[in-house]
């Protein structure tokens, strides 16, 4: 090869290795803006089970700011309808809730069991605390009692408290243990 061909080659590489710097510094060192920039510096999370469409309502929530996470299959994730119970950490805010419990709703109607994780004296990790996973099993649900919440009344309960405590306790009264059934007279 002739030096001066050679030569060329050279200054054509080193263009495109200065280009390519220029740009994988550029893609590291970014700083988002807007919405995703909110949701990188929020501590919450929504975790949807990859059941029905949670991937359509993992890319909703994910446009509207969210940090969406939607964890690979295991074997308590088989259907909308057994996974039909909605985790709340005790740190998720209140304005989250209100956007995301409403979405979580239309995109999975089989949600029924509502709770707020740690209202029973547990102690979950601090990622718990701050998570909204929806679409937990039905079992784990059936195994802590918890009580059927009616949907329309959990979405008006939504817009009508004043703060998240006052949704707490809602939460908390509906998942009260209720009173075993009075046997029936032998007839």
């Amino acid at each position: 090869m002739s030096p001066l061909i050679l030569g060329d080659i050279m200054a054509r590489l080193s263009a495109v290795s200065f280009l390519c710097f220029i740009l994988l510094t550029t893609a590291l060192f970014a700083v988002p803006t807007g919405s995703s920039a909110q949701s990188a510096a929020s501590p919450f999370t929504v975790e949807v089970a990859d059941v029905g469409k949670s991937h359509e309502l993992a890319a909703l929530l994910t446009a509207k700011g969210y940090t969406v996470v939607v964890p690979p299959k295991n074997i308590w994730v088989t259907d909308p309808q057994n996974n039909c119970t909605v985790w709340i950490g005790r740190n998720v805010p209140l304005e989250m809730l209100r956007v995301v419990l409403p979405e979580a709703l239309r995109f999975n109607p089989y949600l029924k069991f509502f709770y707020l994780v740690g209202d029973r004296g547990e102690k979950p990790p601090r990622k718990v605390d701050d998570t909204l996973h929806i679409g937990g099993s039905i079992e784990a649900a059936l195994v802590k009692k918890l009580n059927v919440i009616d949907r329309e009344e959990l979405l008006d309960t939504l817009g009508k408290v004043s703060g998240i405590e006052e949704l707490h306790n809602y939460l908390h009264e509906k998942n009260l243990a209720k009173p075993p059934a009075a046997d029936k007279p032998a007839s």
